[in-house]
């Protein structure tokens, strides 16, 4: 069976992905989503700064929490000119 970069599984089902696939240290195109506290920011707030953005399903789940909670613990050490960005 031929392997396809545009199919994923997901809940065991086949799911297609649109669009074009980032590469690693492609350019984000700029995007607003909702923090915590319900205000809004956009990947533009952090121009001039190297922007780390980490994707996870849910903090609902424990894996996802625990690893956001590492993750973030060992990005303090990057400094003030990286942002981390975690969306779930």
């Amino acid at each position: 069976m031929e392997e396809r970069d545009d199919i994923v599984t997901f809940q065991g089902k086949p799911l297609t992905l649109l669009g074009t696939r980032p590469s690693t240290g492609s350019t984000a195109v700029d995007f607003t989503v909702t923090c915590n506290d319900l205000s809004k920011t956009s990947l533009s707030d952090f121009k001039g700064k190297v922007c780390i953005i980490s994707a996870i399903p849910s903090l609902d789940t424990s894996v996802c929490d625990i690893q956001t909670r590492k993750f973030n613990e060992q990005a303090v050490a990057l400094g003030e000119a990286v942002a981390v960005l975690t969306i779930s």
